[in-house]
């Protein structure tokens, strides 16, 4: 079972974007799987969101690792001619927020 679920996003994200997030959470030592989208997706700012799976909170030395994964992923966009997400939030099983990053 995945760790963490990335929601896809067809607007924003497509199969070459979803496989760099992925590969970029596994260098985190995170197993990652994507999810069918779950928001609404729409208006001008659009945050990549992921649902944490297993219970609890997440460790601390993966919370240390994710502002430095989450600039590379908004890199990848960036580089590719794309717009980068604004905000990134990770989510529980039960949709509190565990973790958020607001990208400048």
């Amino acid at each position: 079972m995945a760790q963490i679920l990335v929601e896809e996003d067809f607007v924003h994200i497509d199969g070459d974007d979803m496989n760099v997030v992925l590969d970029l959470l596994d260098e985190l030592n995170l197993e990652a799987e994507p999810t069918a989208p779950r928001g609404g997706g729409k208006g001008r700012h659009w945050e990549l969101t992921m649902y944490w799976q297993p219970t609890g909170s997440i460790p601390g030395s993966t919370v240390a690792g994710l502002p430095d994964t989450i600039a590379r992923i908004r890199d990848h966009f960036v580089t590719a001619g794309k717009r980068p997400p604004s905000r990134v939030g990770v989510y529980g099983r039960d949709g509190s927020v565990l973790w958020t990053f607001q990208l400048d």
